[in-house]
């Protein structure tokens, strides 16, 4: 039985009538998304579409999880499509998984289709299917509404599928900036669930943040963890996402799962005070590096709350490292006061291999971290090449497992616990010789004024590194850089000391909610 026989029959007849999503003041229950989810299944069963990429268009309305539960309930897979992407973005993903099908409302639908200035896309998309609207438009393309079925009273009608089949496609930077499908299936999702329900445990009706972006794979384990698991979804409304105290606090949420960058933006406004959210069972950071100080801010903050550092790339689905954070740990020494990935998920093994392949043994000693498992991805769509270089076999695994090779520098500490140290690539030479971007940031960080700074590389015209540039959310005075810069001697080699030190409101975001290097590395370059 795949993992979507096993969410709705453990929660459909036993769940009607709990709230399964709440969106703003409005709530769903369990009963009428499964029943929305199923007619969007029956729309493209009864079109005899299979296996097909269904693009979900929108983000936080009703229509996007309808959708995203009715295109796997249809045997389909899905990708997401965020009209508020960048249109270079937007037409890379519709043109790389050949979308003929769309999933949402008619303002989301509206918002894409003035974005897509090519013909041969839009003579390709046959239908879009509209779960809530209820004002029947003449849109550009033929449009089946959920609302001219009859209802469906039971889920009996969803069949097993080939868990060897996709669940999604999502779509990853990648280095030569064209974006990344990374396919995904209902075996790895499913492995994955099975595994953060295992390490979590289930709180009866828990109630869950939904603060990722869907195109941001920890979204994946919002969304599936709590339907799975009879919790309530509460998604963050776009104008709270920067400061969700007063959410968290409103909607009694349970566990939190976010970027560590918020908490910086938190830490400024002051809304990280001791004690403000006692009644967090469980606080999750993914997709960046969590330093010790937004991991104490955290623990005061949330003192009854388990503060966990979760690593894992999107071709590895969601996460396969976590590292819970203790009072206890406060005194430990950590790479760059980076909180550590930690230990396994259950199921997956970690390695870390030297630059000619060989498993590093001893420890403390970096490495690029590699892992197996049932959670690794069937590679990247239309692209083998790339699959061939980062999705492979080595000789000293007598097993032919296929390993995912991560790009990350890690290494395995005294407590058997991993660190990362970044990527293979974040490395940078000045004068000579070379540091890692972290070294810095973390050198800075011992100086109030520069605490949360970010460093990135500085480039002349030619792409050479001429410099680094750091860039803090305070104000710093010529008198306080004089005396940082004559303060930080004793940990850091001058050459290696930013040439300029920039205030800035708010770090810029990537749609994820990362803080955005690459638009930082643009305004060094310029300064």
């Amino acid at each position: 039985m795949d993992f979507l026989k096993n969410l709705i029959f453990n929660n459909y007849e036993s769940n009607k009538s709990s709230v399964a999503l709440k969106i703003n003041n409005e709530d769903m229950s369990y009963e009428e998304l499964f029943n929305k989810s199923l007619k969007v299944s029956t729309i493209l069963k009864n079109k005899d579409i299979q296996n097909e990429t269904i693009g979900i268009v929108g983000h936080r309305k009703f229509s996007t999880y309808i959708g995203i539960l009715g295109v796997l309930f249809s045997g389909c897979n899905y990708t997401p499509i965020n009209p508020k992407n960048n249109q270079a973005k937007i037409m890379e993903v519709l043109t790389d998984s050949k979308i003929k099908y769309l999933v949402g409302n008619h303002s989301d639908i509206k918002e894409l289709y003035q974005l897509i200035d090519n013909e041969e896309i839009l003579k390709k998309i046959k239908m879009i299917i509209t779960p809530t609207d209820s004002t029947k438009e003449d849109p550009v393309f033929k449009t089946a509404y959920i609302t001219d079925l009859s209802h469906i009273n039971t889920p009996n009608e969803i069949q097993n599928y080939d868990n060897s089949e996709l669940a999604y496609v999502l779509y990853t930077s990648g280095s030569t900036g064209k974006p990344k499908g990374v396919q995904v299936t209902r075996a790895n999702l499913s492995a994955y669930i099975k595994s953060i329900t295992e390490l979590w445990g289930v709180s009866k009706e828990f109630r869950m943040s939904q603060f990722h972006d869907l195109s941001f794979d920890p979204s994946v384990s919002d969304i599936f963890y709590t339907f799975c698991n009879k919790g309530t979804l509460c998604v963050v409304p776009e104008n709270e996402m920067m400061l969700p105290n007063e959410f968290i606090k409103r909607e009694s949420i349970d566990i939190w799962s976010s970027v560590p960058s918020i908490g910086i933006f938190m830490m400024k406004m002051g809304v990280l005070s001791d004690n403000n959210f006692p009644n967090l069972k469980i606080v999750r950071f993914a997709g960046e590096p969590l330093n010790r100080s937004i991991a104490d801010t955290w623990q005061n903050a949330a003192p009854n709350a388990s503060i966990e550092n979760h690593y894992g790339p999107t071709e590895s689905t969601v996460d396969v490292l976590r590292h819970i954070y203790t009072r206890n740990q406060k005194n430990e020494i950590f790479n760059n006061n980076i909180i550590p990935i930690g230990k396994s998920f259950p199921g997956m093994i970690i390695k870390i291999i030297d630059n000619k392949n060989n498993v590093i043994i001893d420890k403390n000693m970096k490495g690029e971290i590699v892992f197996s498992g049932p959670q690794i991805t069937n590679g990247y769509l239309n692209d083998q090449n790339k699959t061939n270089e980062s999705f492979v076999k080595f000789s000293w695994d007598k097993t032919h497992q296929i390993w995912y090779r991560s790009g990350d520098i890690g290494f395995l500490n005294n407590n058997n616990c991993f660190e990362c140290a970044g990527r293979k690539d974040a490395q940078i030479k000045i004068a000579g010789r070379r540091i890692e971007i972290g070294e810095i940031e973390n050198a800075l960080s011992k100086f109030n004024e520069t605490c949360s700074s970010v460093v990135v590389p500085k480039k002349d015209n030619d792409g050479n590194v001429i410099g680094c540039v750091a860039f803090v959310t305070n104000p710093v005075s010529k008198d306080a850089l004089s005396r940082i810069r004559k303060d930080i001697s004793k940990i850091l080699d001058a050459v290696f000391f930013p040439k300029k030190i920039i205030s800035v409101e708010s770090f810029p975001k990537t749609q994820s909610g990362k803080i955005n290097r690459k638009e930082l590395e643009l305004i060094a370059k310029e300064n």
